[in-house]
């Protein structure tokens, strides 16, 4: 939240700046919306992809020990015949598996966030590659990120998409 606070400020310090530099020249000037191109281009797509792929095996284990906890939970809450040594026995063994679900649940968590950073970080390089050969290719003097109002034409959002999509 600050960092966005303190970029909006910056910003608006140099759009200031540049105003008073613009009654002699005009500027061209670009503004992109990341969060839209981090969701909707192809690398991104590409990307959520690969680690809903890499990551399926391992919800599957997720899924199969959430299972078992609740057959274990079922078989505890039915009861029936048990002795009270099998029926300790049983919630025993359901207080591990509950144990060991979130462990896996949470370290599960832990991998894919820090795969997603991953990813998030490869093409936000690619961006700032494709965003400096647009900016010289097409004359920008300056592109920003993330605005709090942009009118459509500065919006460059599709132009870039389109530009990361033909990078590849």
């Amino acid at each position: 939240m600050i960092v966005r606070i303190v970029r909006h400020a910056a910003v608006a310090a140099l759009l200031l700046a540049l105003c008073g530099a613009a009654a002699a020249q005009d500027y061209k000037i670009g503004v992109i919306n990341t969060d839209r191109i981090l969701r909707e281009s192809a690398p991104a797509k590409d990307a959520a992809r690969k680690i809903e792929q890499e990551f399926a095996a391992r919800e599957a284990t997720l899924a199969r020990l959430d299972r078992e906890l609740r057959d274990v939970t079922s078989q505890l809450e039915r009861g029936g015949t048990m002795t009270e040594a099998d029926r300790a026995a049983k919630q025993r063994e359901a207080e591990t598996r509950g144990r060991e679900l979130e462990r896996t649940r949470r370290q599960l968590a832990e991998d894919l966030k820090a795969r997603q950073f991953d990813e998030m970080g490869k093409i936000k390089e690619r961006l700032d590659v494709v965003l400096t050969k647009l900016a010289k290719d097409q004359g920008y003097d300056l592109i920003l990120q993330d605005g709090l109002f942009v009118r459509r034409s500065v919006d460059i959002t599709d132009a870039v998409i389109k530009a990361l999509e033909s990078a590849r």
